[in-house]
Order: structure tokens, then C-alpha cells, then sequence
């Protein structure tokens, strides 16, 4: 199929984007790599009247670096992630997570901004985004304001962006060198939206301990979970001595399901998503192995 008929925009500034999504309000959608939007645009479950292309703006192509972090540019490809042609601010978690979004044609269009903006709980960007704490800034014709990308996703493909407002670039703190991390995205085959995706940080002290984790699951819920009780239960135990069958229970209390719900299809699931956190936890051990 092919999408129904719309206006093309295409702003050479910042200023003039936001006025012109002011102007045009609900009827127009922004547009960068496209690999979302325009799928969804074939198939007619979205039909804009106006589609505002804000790939000529070279600001949202920047990449700004401080000791505290970086801000990069909204329209940043995936592709630049994949091969540090950004610095990452992250010691190789943003490169790592990148090269897997996708296929190359997808990482080579796709943007950083757009993924966040699109807010799909499959997706990698909004877990990771969500683990680093990270944080957009969003300009709209009353200004520019921060918000933090745990605050910014609502739920499936529905953020807390006003239709007149544009995502301009994605903070990211730095961070800090006793910080190890790990991920990993189970999917039915390379190139597939996730069925599960893990991030997991803790601090490092030479030993196979777990000190301080932060676990975040993503492709289980409408947003990025945080896996509080999950953390509550791995702190301090030798990564060697926690299996993926220990963390059933504790993620089924984070994720408020029934581990022992007589739908196979449900524990399956939930089984899904002990083995990705596991091996997440045992990629940040291996990390700091190879040290």
C-alpha cells in the first residue's frame, strides 16, 4: 500500500519546526529516518496531512560533550552509535546496544530522537535510555524544557510530548569508571524487535560479587520496567550463584504477574525474561573477566 496524500515540510531551523508544528497543530507529524512513521504511513493506520523533515537541520546532528556527559543531536543515526563515530559517554553501552537495533539499512536512517519520540516498549533506545537515567530536551514555540526519558514514555507508542513539540537532543550523563554493565536482547532471530531486553549496571570491585545493581527490562510492559525487588534479591551474592530459575519470582513481583498462573504461554514469558536478565548479569561478569 501506499500513503495517503500529505504536505511535505522541510525546515531549515529549529525555530522554524516548532513553528511550523504550532501552526499546522494535530494534523502534522515529525519525520527523521522514517523507519517507523512511514510503515505504519503504507499500511494507512497513520495519515498525517502534513509531514515536517527535520533531517536539514544540522543542530539536531550535533553532538556536544562535557565532563558531566553528552547531548546528541535528536537526529544522531543509530549507525553512529554502532560505530563510535559519537563519543559514548557510556564506556561502549550506547555502541553496543546500537548494532543491535535492526538491520544495517535501519540503523544507517533510524534516529535516536525519533525512537524515543516513537516510544515503542520494544524498542532498545527507550530501555537503555530509561537504565542511564537520561534525559531529552524538548523545544516547542513557549520554549525549551528537560525531561527525563523515565517521565517522557507513557505507555505503548505515547509519550509526554505535546503534538506542537520537538525533541532536540538526548542527554547522557557519563558514566563513571567503576561502572560495569551488561545487555542482552532476546529476539526470534537478528534484526527482530526484542521479546525481551535487559540492561543492568553495578559497581565494580574485582570480585564476581553483585554490588549495587540497577536492572531494567524493556519488551515486558507498555515503558521500560525497573527491576527493584529483582535488585533487592541479586545484591551481594557471587554472579555464579544466581540462576536464571532464582529470578522467575522476584520479576514476577516487579512486573506484577502470577509466577505460578496456570496459562503456559504466561510462564513461559515470564521464564523469557529471567533467562535475559540472567544473561545480562552474567554479560557484566564477563565484562570485567576480560579485564
Amino acid at each position: 500500500m501506499k500513503p495517503a496524500a500529505f504536505d511535505y515540510h522541510r525546515p531549515a531551523g529549529t525555530a522554524e519546526a516548532v513553528r511550523l508544528l504550532s501552526d499546522l497543530g494535530d494534523d502534522a507529524k515529525v519525520i527523521a529516518g522514517g523507519q517507523s512513521l512511514l510503515p505504519i504511513m503504507n499500511m494507512r493506520l497513520a495519515e498525517p496531512a502534513h509531514l515536517v523533515d527535520v533531517t536539514g537541520i544540522a543542530e539536531l546532528r550535533q553532538t556536544t560533550v562535557d565532563a558531566s556527559g553528552a547531548r546528541y543531536g535528536a537526529t544522531t543515526t543509530h549507525m553512529r552509535f554502532e560505530y563510535q563515530l559519537v563519543p559514548d559517554v557510556t564506556g561502549g553501552l550506547l555502541s553496543r546496544m546500537a548494532a543491535g537495533i535492526g538491520y544495517q539499512a535501519i540503523r544507517n536512517r533510524g534516529t535516536v530522537g525519533g525512537s524515543l519520540a516513537h516510544s515503542d516498549p520494544s524498542a532498545e533506545w527507550p530501555t537503555v535510555m530509561a537504565a542511564l537515567d537520561a534525559a531529552v530536551h524538548v523545544l516547542s514555540v513557549r520554549g525549551m524544557r528537560r525531561v527525563p526519558v523515565r517521565d517522557l514514555l507513557l505507555g505503548f507508542f505515547s509519550t509526554a510530548l505535546e503534538p506542537d513539540e520537538l525533541i532536540v537532543d538526548v542527554e547522557v550523563g557519563r558514566l563513571p569508571a567503576s561502572t560495569r554493565w551488561g545487555v542482552c536482547k532476546t529476539a526470534r532471530k537478528p534484526g527482530e524487535f526484542a521479546e525481551s531486553l535487559a540492561v543492568a549496571l553495578m559497581e565494580h570491585d574485582a570480585t564476581p560479587r553483585i554490588r549495587q545493581p540497577r536492572l531494567w527490562l524493556g519488551a515486558a510492559a507498555d515503558t521500560p520496567v525497573r527491576l527493584a525487588g529483582t535488585e533487592r534479591l541479586v545484591e551481594g551474592h557471587d554472579v555464579d550463584a544466581v540462576t536464571a530459575d532464582d529470578l522467575v519470582v522476584p520479576i514476577a513481583a516487579d512486573l506484577g504477574a502470577d509466577p505460578g498462573a496456570g496459562d503456559p504461554a504466561a510462564r513461559y514469558v515470564l521464564h523469557l525474561h529471567a533467562v535475559t536478565v540472567h544473561r545480562a548479569l552474567r554479560a557484566v561478569h564477563e565484562e570485567v573477566s576480560d579485564e
